[in-house]
């Protein structure tokens, strides 16, 4: 029986730890994949999508006729959104994007979450609904404090190296030394 509940705890304690983060991002990858299902399919409505426009600075470039279907995503003041299509006419990119809300909500969610679980939260909200602050506050430190340089590092190899005669040793730049020209010899006549 131990050990069913200590294999439990140690999984409970690893998707705490974990786990959170890959059912979060499990959930933006589903939403994405939703989206660009609707995209591919041309299930949404054209006045939803946002233009973007971004100078191009090419020699030579060519003008496009038509859009072109693209993928990818952006995020802009907080809010996701995905490529639909792209264009280029002149010296601008043309991006037209459909906002991911639902990645969006689910991005939100997750700030919140860690917010919450972290205990980011200021507090004058506290004061501000009425509760009463509680006395002592939660012990914060920082690990530097407890931290001891046990293991101290030292690379002497580079400081021997330095104060070593070179003449013990041989480098491929000392081959390449060529020495001053010296007279030639005489001509045997």
């Amino acid at each position: 029986m131990r050990p069913v509940w200590a294999i439990s705890l140690l999984l409970l304690h690893l998707f705490n730890m974990g786990g959170y983060q890959l059912l979060f991002k499990h959930f933006e990858e589903v939403s994405n994949t939703r989206l660009v299902a609707k995209i591919d399919h041309q299930d949404y409505d054209e006045k939803n999508l946002l233009e973007i426009k971004v100078p191009i600075h090419l020699p030579y470039q060519l003008d496009w006729a038509d859009y072109e279907r693209v993928d990818g995503e952006i995020v802009l003041e907080g809010v996701h959104y995905n490529y639909v299509k792209r264009k280029l006419v002149n010296d601008t990119m043309t991006f037209l994007c459909l906002p991911n809300t639902e990645k969006t909500q689910i991005h939100h969610a997750r700030e919140t979450f860690y917010s919450l679980v972290n205990d980011l939260q200021q507090e004058t909200s506290n004061q501000e609904s009425g509760s009463v602050p509680p006395t002592s506050k939660p012990i914060k430190f920082n690990v530097t404090e407890f931290d001891q340089d046990a293991v101290v590092f030292e690379l002497n190899q580079f400081n021997q190296t330095k104060r070593a005669d070179f003449l013990l040793f041989s480098s491929v730049l000392a081959d390449n030394y060529m020495p001053a020209i010296e007279r030639p010899p005489a001509a045997i006549a």
